[in-house]
Order: C-alpha cells, then sequence, then structure tokens
C-alpha cells in the first residue's frame, strides 16, 4: 500500500530516532537495550539488524499484530481512511462469505444481549453477578472479557432474537437456542469465546445449581466458525503481553485465565477443559516458542500436563511445567500470593521434561529396576518427539547423567523412534533399504540438508542487481551488464535464480525494474530477500576510500569495479568446481586401468587444462590467489 508511510505505521508501535538518512529505535520482535531496529523512509521498509526481521508497512502490521495479508490491508485502509477494492468474487464465495459473516453478527447480539442481563436486570445481577464478585471478579474485568447471563426462564434470548430478525435455525446451529426452540445456556453465567482477531465465536456456560445432575459446564458446539481444537481461550486479550514478554502461560479453565489477567499476568491462555490439541499449541506458537503449563497437581492434573507436554515438544517448544499444590489452582492460588507472588512461585517450581519425569516416577519406582526401565523408555519417547536434533542431544546428555545411565543407551533408544517414525513416513518400497542402513538417524537428518556451494557469490549478484538498478557504466544501464555477463552462468539457489530471471524478463520487455518492485513483491521470499540486502548496517567511509586509493564518490567507478570483481568470482568458484569434477572422473577412469577409456582421459586432460586457463585469467581480475590441490 504506497499510501502508508512506513515511518508513520511503525512510529504507532516503536519509538523513532533519526540516525543519518534512517530512523532507530528498539525493536519490537526481541528484547534489546541498544537500538539495532532500522527503518528507511526513503525505501519504505524496515529491518532489524539483531533479529533479522524485516519488511514493509504491510508486513509490519502483519508480524506485529498477527493478522493476515488482508486483515493488514484493512487495518492500513482504516488508518489512512482509503477504501478497499475487493477483488470480484463468485456468487458461491460472496453467499460463504455472508453465511459465515451472519453467524459472527448473531453471536455479536448474544454476547451484548447477555452482558446486558448479567448487568442490568434484577435476575442477573442477583444471581450471575454476585457469582463473579464472589469470585473476586472487578466490573472492568468483566467487561474486559465479556462475561454474561443468560436467565433461567426458558426463551428470554431467543424470542428476542428472533423480534430481532435472526432466523432460528441459524440460532439452534450457533448452540444458543435447543431443538425445542428453548435458550441453550438457560440459567448459567457465560464466558464469550473470541478469536484473535476478536469476534465471538461461541460460549462456555457454567450452571450455578447445585443439582449434581446438571452438567456444570456445556459449551458451544462446533460451527463453520468455531473449531474448539483450534482455538484456546483467551487469545484475543493475551497475545500482545504473550509478544512482549515472549512467553505464554498455559492453564486449564476461563477463570484461571481472567484472575490470571486481573492480577496484572496477562500473557495466560486455557485450553478449556479439553485435551491440548496440536493446532491449539502452534496457535500459541505463532506468538511465543516458550511455554509454561500450570496444571492441578491432583492425578488429572498430572496426565494433563504430561499429555500436553509431549504435544507441545514435538511442535520445537520450549516447555516448562508447575504443578500447583493439591489444594489450589491458577485462580486460587493468584488470589493467595498476588501477580508478584505468583510469578515468583512459577519461577521457582517450573520443571522441564526430564525433572518433572524423574520427579513424579522414580519415587514410585521405588529401586524398581524393571519400573525404572520403564521410565527411561517414557522419558526417551518424550525426547525423540523434539524436532531440534540439538535441543534433543542435550536433553539425552541431561537424562543420562540424572538417571545415571549411559549416554549411548539412551541415543540407541532414542534412535530406534526416530528410526520407526522415519519409516512409517516411508513408501513401502523405500522401507527395505532403510532398515538395512546402518546410518544413525540422526545422523542421516544432518547428511539430508542440501548445500548452495556458490551461494554467497550468487547473492552478491543479487546485491548488485538490486544496489545498480538506476546506474549507468561507460554508457550502458548497469543491470544491462550485470546480465549480459551473467549469460553465460547458471545460478543454483533457486531464490536468487528466480530474482535474476525476474531481471532478465524486464530487460527483455525493455523494464528496468526498481527496488521497489521486489520490495513489494508478492513473492514473500523474492521481498525478504530484496529487503534484507538493502538494509545494511554498514556504509564505505572516506578512511577506507583512502586506505585502498579508491574514490568512494564516483559511483560509476565503484559500479564498473564492483560488477566485474562479483562476477568473476561467482564464475572462478563454479570453475574450481567443475575442475574438480573433471579430474576427480580422469582419476576414476585411471584407476579402473582399462584402455578403452584412453581416449576419455585424454578429453578430460585436455578439458582440465582449458579450466585452467580460464582460472588463471579470472583469478587476475578478482586478486585471488588459487592453491593448487594436492593429492
Amino acid at each position: 500500500m504506497d499510501a502508508a508511510r512506513i515511518d508513520e505505521v511503525v512510529g504507532d508501535f516503536v519509538r523513532l530516532k533519526k540516525r543519518g538518512v534512517n530512523l532507530i529505535g528498539l525493536c519490537p520482535f526481541h528484547d534489546e537495550k541498544t537500538p539495532s531496529f532500522n527503518v528507511s523512509v526513503a525505501r519504505g521498509i524496515y529491518k532489524c539488524f539483531g533479529c533479522g526481521k524485516g519488511g514493509n508497512s504491510v508486513s509490519f502490521v502483519m508480524e506485529h499484530e498477527h493478522f493476515t495479508y488482508r486483515e493488514a490491508l484493512v487495518y492500513l485502509a482504516n488508518k489512512y481512511n482509503i477504501e478497499v477494492e475487493e477483488t470480484e468474487r463468485t456468487d458461491e464465495e460472496l453467499q460463504e462469505e455472508t453465511r459465515k459473516e451472519s453467524l459472527y453478527i448473531i453471536n455479536a447480539f448474544a454476547q451484548q444481549f447477555f452482558q446486558e442481563q448479567l448487568l442490568q436486570t434484577e435476575e442477573g445481577t442477583s444471581i450471575g453477578l454476585s457469582y463473579f464478585e464472589e469470585r473476586g471478579l472487578t466490573r472492568d474485568t468483566i467487561d474486559k472479557f465479556k462475561l454474561g447471563y443468560c436467565p433461567a426462564e426458558g426463551e428470554v434470548f431467543t424470542q428476542t432474537a428472533i423480534q430481532a430478525g435472526y432466523k432460528l435455525e441459524l440460532l439452534q446451529q450457533l448452540g444458543l437456542s435447543n431443538q425445542y426452540g428453548k435458550d441453550f445456556f438457560r440459567g448459567r453465567v457465560l464466558f464469550t469465546i473470541h478469536n484473535v482477531s476478536g469476534k465471538v465465536l461461541g460460549f462456555g456456560g457454567r450452571t450455578l445449581s447445585a443439582d449434581k445432575k446438571i452438567p456444570k459446564y456445556v459449551n458451544s458446539p462446533e460451527t463453520e466458525i468455531y473449531f474448539k481444537s483450534k482455538i484456546v481461550y483467551g487469545i484475543h486479550q493475551a497475545r500482545k503481553a504473550i509478544v512482549q514478554q515472549d512467553s505464554c502461560f498455559l492453564v486449564e479453565g476461563y477463570m484461571d485465565v481472567i484472575s490470571l489477567h486481573q492480577g496484572g499476568i496477562e500473557n495466560v491462555v486455557a485450553s478449556s477443559g479439553t485435551a491440548l490439541t496440536q493446532e491449539q499449541v502452534r496457535l500459541i506458537k505463532r506468538y511465543t516458542q516458550h511455554v509454561v503449563i500450570l496444571y492441578d497437581g491432583d492425578a488429572a492434573g498430572v496426565k494433563a500436563a504430561l499429555r500436553g507436554l509431549d504435544i507441545a515438544l514435538e511442535e520445537g517448544l520450549n516447555v516448562k511445567v508447575v504443578l500447583l499444590p493439591a489444594e489450589d489452582d491458577p485462580d486460587t492460588l493468584v488470589q493467595k500470593l498476588g501477580g508478584e507472588g505468583f510469578r515468583k512461585y512459577v519461577e521457582e517450581n517450573r520443571k522441564d521434561l526430564i525433572h518433572l519425569k524423574t520427579d513424579l516416577f522414580l519415587s514410585e519406582a521405588k529401586g524398581d529396576p524393571v519400573k525404572i526401565a520403564a521410565i527411561i523408555k517414557d522419558i526417551v519417547a518424550s525426547i525423540a518427539k523434539i524436532p531440534d536434533s540439538i535441543t534433543r542431544s542435550l536433553y539425552v546428555k541431561q537424562t543420562a547423567k540424572m538417571l545415571e545411565v549411559e549416554e549411548q543407551l539412551l541415543i540407541s533408544e532414542t534412535n530406534k523412534i526416530l528410526r520407526k517414525g522415519a519409516m512409517d513416513k516411508l513408501p513401502p518400497q523405500d522401507k527395505a533399504s532403510a532398515e538395512t542402513s546402518d546410518t544413525p538417524v540422526i545422523q542421516r537428518e544432518q547428511n539430508n540438508f542440501t548445500f548452495h556451494f556458490d551461494e554467497p557469490q550468487e547473492r552478491d549478484i543479487i546485491r548488485l542487481l538490486l544496489d545498480n538498478s538506476a546506474y549507468e557504466v561507460e554508457g550502458e544501464n548497469a543491470i544491462a551488464r550485470i546480465l549480459r555477463n551473467l549469460s553465460d552462468v547458471e545460478i543454483d539457489h533457486p531464490v536468487y535464480a528466480r530474482m535474476v530471471e525476474a531481471y532478465k524478463t524486464g530487460f527483455e520487455q525493455g523494464i528496468f525494474l526498481p527496488q521497489s518492485h521486489f520490495m513489494h513483491h508478492d513473492d514473500i521470499e523474492l521481498r525478504q530477500l530484496a529487503i534484507d540486502l538493502l538494509q545494511t548496517p554498514y556504509e564505505l567511509s572516506d578512511n577506507w576510500g583512502k586506505m585502498h586509493d579508491v574514490p568512494i564518490t564516483d559511483k560509476q567507478f565503484l559500479v564498473r569495479k564492483d560488477i566485474v570483481k562479483s562476477i568473476s568470482l561467482l564464475k572462478l568458484k563454479k570453475i574450481l568446481r567443475m575442475k574438480s569434477d573433471v579430474e576427480a572422473r580422469m582419476k576414476e577412469l585411471q584407476d579402473a586401468n582399462d584402455p578403452s577409456t584412453l581416449d576419455e582421459i585424454i578429453m578430460c586432460i585436455k578439458e582440465s587444462m582449458q579450466l585452467q586457463q580460464f582460472i588463471q585469467k579470472l583469478s587476475a581480475d578478482t586478486g585471488t590467489i588459487v592453491l593448487p590441490v594436492i593429492r
């Protein structure tokens, strides 16, 4: 969005100061004391040289507010009073969007109705509001979480909604009305469930009746807009605090979240009494890599914590667990200790995977070797879920030390689990060869990376193209000269190759693409590459120019010199690799000692000599000394 000035957009969230031609500030995406966050007004981009994040106005809003692309555009459009032009959509798409929007509108109507009933009716204040106040909640907290109450009479909400023009069919679909046209949540206090952006997805209703035959909690059913496994309670209210503190507390219930917020602990969400799911963990992961699970210390709480722990580990999160005293939950504990006391308690009592499981299980084993062996296997099974091999290795080392077993034994057990998991994903024809492989799984994982040998040199070519799009060298456009010199060079790195291809296509059409073309490109990888290369914390100094006898104010001289050296260095790297391949083939033929390959050996010798001539010329152009390989 061209109208969105990067300094104004970022300035809403970051205090910026002028430094040279750019602006600087403390990065909002990681904790730092010295500013490394740079904003280029001229180019319309930002870049943090601490954590590496960078982009334009739209990507900043997406990253900072965790918005989708469309949500970020709408946010900026509202900021600058710009009308957003929607792309034409099919009747089916419009109908689907209208239907979903209708569900959101009805839920919003229901939330407002329930809150008014809680605060403005005699029944609501005497039953619902008094309950929340007995639990220690203030009016501000009640409003923050949009708490409510549904009358016990039976159909007050349903009739009000129908009179307001809402269809009974949709009320029933959302679980607000039952099949008989009665209020589903009648006589219950209500907890509103929001999505990340604050739209109402559904409700959780708690009965205040002492009748044990009545379920304590009932929840909205799953609908087109509400999937229980994909949302955590409180994420809308907590997301900013989670990002700021780079940490998330995970609890079980609605009241746990609300009480902690009121106690000043806002980076908290709840799984809402359901088993923690992979989708919920991934939602949290959008905001932080660090999670502290807070569950009750009873048997059910322990099982829930361990189950959640394994799922979070599998997603690569750094997980700690705090098991609370048997007589407390987060709600009661924060009321006892206060916010700061609660944080101190968590800090002193949080445990990682190994400490938790060893403390819980070893005392039960009572020295029984069979039980201890089972405990070790249980811990190893959790360690094997960790995707990062380095973290996994550290856990193995720590576990071996704590349980006083050989590290190699745990590595072997971990590899068995990893091997089985890897083979389960293989097609049947590949399983046989995998089963006979002697290579450890951890080692094979590390061998599966693809390396681009010429990546630094190829990246420098992209820098040349981006830096010099507006310059001429000896009467020729710099881009044209670079592309001409690249005509016989193949770019291996896929992202760099796409960038070069874009320049070639533009050149063939008589268009020299400006930097802004790539800084706002639809291709995220191209956009990020351009921003990374264009924002640099370094610049040539007068002292450097004097030391190397280079006129740093003569841009044409610098560009010409840069083009020659960078492209020559890339060619040199590729030709050295070609020569190495030719000589390896020649040695292979010589070792075979087959007279019929003599002609091919001679051809290899000639090709090697020709390549050596190119190497000598390119070495002179780049000032590089190539040492011979001693075999």
